[in-house]
């Protein structure tokens, strides 16, 4: 009997053995598992640069550091290891990122189910539930991958309580070190901090950064633009030659102060806690911010393994990414060489715009569990890619020209949620629950439904139009008029947006980067997301009003187009197609009788050795080409179904061609 998916565990190993910025990432894993199972113990496993970090994630119950198991030699103590995490008795472990130590120790373990990322062969013997991501392809957030691993432990499960946020929680020694400097620098008076701009600009080894003097003629803008604004430097103390060197070239530096911190991560937090905004490469504590949802400036390459699509930080809807072109770099310092006069103005514009929403807001008193600074609408930035000098580079919009609304403080964004339902009473809730608070408008159109579906959709705010099914092209097309908003999200009654895919179209819509997107969808089928079978299955679903949207196609597989390009959204879309096998074959038999029509519309003629064939090379398609097989069970049905629909529809097509008549109905 299969050990997924998992219904109650007693004991959960996640295991994140690297750096910082990749520890914080993960904290979101560790936050959903825990809601998924909140009566499990949920363990860490992590390295020494994590251990303090691990401490103060209120969902992590026990950690443990591979670390404390390295012997004098400097070897890992594997066999002293294993013991200590069979002790914990294990029901599941899952491994984040995997290195052969880690998928030995998954084994060694004693866990039942081991999840982990299938990409070597040793992963496939020693993760008997893992996954191919395929990470190099850095298609989604490094937070996004570790998520769909957790997933994987009870795919419904998580669909219902959605990905988890937790914010790190120092301790009040932590705020000591902090509170002194603050009160040393004129930067609090009993309770009261007055805002500042806090800058780490050299810590780890990020992929993209600004030099020295690059940093320096930043901050002088930025005093200039506000005679009220302060900054704080934040480094270590080895980091203090370059801290002068930042310092030579400023022309206020009473307003200046620098922090060296001691190593303390926990002090550090405090301190990001506090400021206004923060401005920083790609790096743990810049990762600290993003996980305190502070308005953050963050610097990366172009580089896919450096980029904002890999390495974003999660969950911070504040966050302006600056993207350095790769060829622009310093290849030994990773600096840019020239930072262009119009990227350095939109740094300025944003950061003084934060602060001066900042200053005008009544500082109160901060305790460890209380952001400090109101969201401001931001838009990612992109430096110009380096050219020759004869062909110029087209400066970036100013961020005021792109900035919009941003969900958290200025309402929803401009976007209506289009829907047709016929009889999805049962199912329109979840849809329309996960998209309630970015939908400034939510349009259906009831195809004379026989249930609530009505009643439910208006108690969700939906304005619903009941028109007789006209076919599905149609049907989706009347939807168009009568949606007010500038952009359209396109969902059916049975598909749920995952949270990941919400707070990427709302940054879509915020930026302006394209007028068109498409996003996967993965179905929910006997119990678990497939991850294989059907899959990809990308669908052009938001659009922009003016791009023109219009659906397209015959009787069935009807498909959106517009006038733009189309660009691509990570996370996915949920759909829950099928109740139960009845109703799958069922529709693998109406769907078999429209396709026929459709082919019979455009003359196609019966062949045996399509009826022969075809069939075949569908079931193989799906089973074994797309990995369908890595579902079970279910990949195997999904196959055998690919494999009935196909017989079915060249079956009909030649039934129709002896005079004989099958009847169907296109609605669902």
């Amino acid at each position: 009997m299969s050990l997924l998916p998992l219904t109650a565990p007693a004991a959960i190993l996640i295991a994140r053995t690297d750096k910082i910025g990749d520890f914080v990432v993960s904290i979101p894993s560790y936050a959903t598992c825990k809601a998924m199972f909140p009566q499990a113990k949920i363990v860490a496993l992590v390295s020494k640069h994590n251990r303090i970090l691990a401490q103060h994630v209120p969902v992590i119950d026990e950690w443990v550091c591979v670390d404390d198991f390295v012997s004098e030699s400097g070897a890992l103590d594997f066999a002293w290891l294993a013991t200590r995490l069979q002790a914990l008795k294990l029901d599941a472990f899952v491994a984040l990122v995997s290195n052969n130590t880690i998928s030995k120790l998954a084994v060694a373990s004693g866990a039942k189910v081991r999840v982990g990322p299938r990409s070597k062969p040793w992963s496939f013997v020693h993760y008997n539930y893992g996954l191919r991501q395929q990470r190099s392809q850095c298609i989604k957030s490094e937070a996004a991958y570790n998520l769909e691993l957790i997933e994987h432990l009870n795919p419904e499960r998580f669909a219902q309580v959605g990905v988890k946020l937790q914010r790190l929680i120092y301790e009040p020694e932590d705020t000591v070190p902090v509170t002194a400097f603050l009160q040393a620098s004129g930067l609090q008076h009993g309770y009261e901090i007055k805002p500042f701009v806090l800058i780490n600009p050299f810590t780890g080894g990020s992929g993209a950064n600004l030099n020295c003097a690059q940093y320096g003629a930043v901050i002088n803008k930025l005093l200039a633009g506000n005679e009220s604004l302060e900054v704080v430097l934040m480094a270590v103390p080895a980091q203090a030659a370059k801290v002068e060197q930042v310092l030579a070239g400023l022309t206020a530096r009473t307003r200046v102060h620098v922090y060296l911190n001691q190593g303390n991560l926990m002090v550090a937090t405090a301190l990001v806690e506090r400021c206004t905004s923060f401005i920083g490469p790609s790096t743990g504590i810049t990762q600290i911010a993003g996980n305190l949802g502070k308005p953050t400036i963050c610097f990366y390459s172009s580089r896919k393994s450096n980029s904002h699509t890999r390495w974003a930080l999660y969950g911070d809807e504040r966050e302006v990414p600056v993207t350095l072109p790769l060829e622009a770099l310093d290849p030994v310092t990773k600096e840019i060489v020239d930072l262009p006069d119009a990227l350095e103005a939109q740094i300025v514009t944003q950061t003084l715009a934060w602060f001066a929403q900042g200053k005008a807001m009544t500082t109160e008193s901060l305790s460890s569990k209380t952001p400090s600074v109101a969201p401001v609408a931001s838009a990612p930035i992109e430096a110009p890619a380096a050219s020759v000098p004869e062909a110029p580079t087209e400066a970036p919009a100013p961020v005021s020209e792109v900035a919009a609304p941003v969900l958290a403080t200025a309402g929803k964004p401009s976007l209506t949620v289009a829907i047709i339902a016929h009889n999805e009473q049962d199912r329109l809730p979840k849809t329309l629950e996960q998209i309630q608070d970015i939908a400034s408008e939510i349009i259906l159109i009831n195809s004379c439904s026989t249930d609530n579906t009505v009643a439910v959709a208006q108690s969700y705010g939906a304005k619903v139009f009941t028109e007789e099914f006209k076919g599905y092209v149609e049907q989706k097309n009347s939807l168009i008029p009568k949606c007010t908003q500038d952009w359209i999200l396109f969902l059916d009654a049975d598909e749920v947006v995952n949270d990941e895919l919400k707070a990427a179209i709302v940054k879509a819509i915020a930026s302006g980067n394209a007028q068109a997107y498409e996003m996967n969808r993965l179905t929910f089928y006997l119990g678990k997301l497939l991850k294989h079978a059907w899959q990809p299955n990308y669908r052009l679903r938001l659009v922009r009003r003016a791009a023109h949207p219009k659906w397209v196609g015959e009787i069935v597989h009807e498909s959106l187009a517009c006038d733009d390009a189309v660009a691509r959204l990570p996370g996915y879309i949920i759909h829950y197609s099928y109740r139960d096998v009845n109703d799958h074959f069922e529709r693998t038999i109406r769907y078999a009788k429209m396709s026929a029509q459709s082919y019979i519309k455009r003359g196609k003629k019966p062949s045996l050795a399509k009826i022969i064939f075809s069939p075949v090379f569908s079931f193989i398609k799906l089973y074994f080409i797309k990995l369908g097989f890595l579902d079970g069970r279910a990949g195997y049905i999904a196959a055998q179904s690919a494999f009935i629909y196909t017989f079915l529809k060249y079956v009909f097509l030649w039934e129709a061609s002896l005079g004989l008549k099958s009847q169907f109905d296109e609605r669902k």
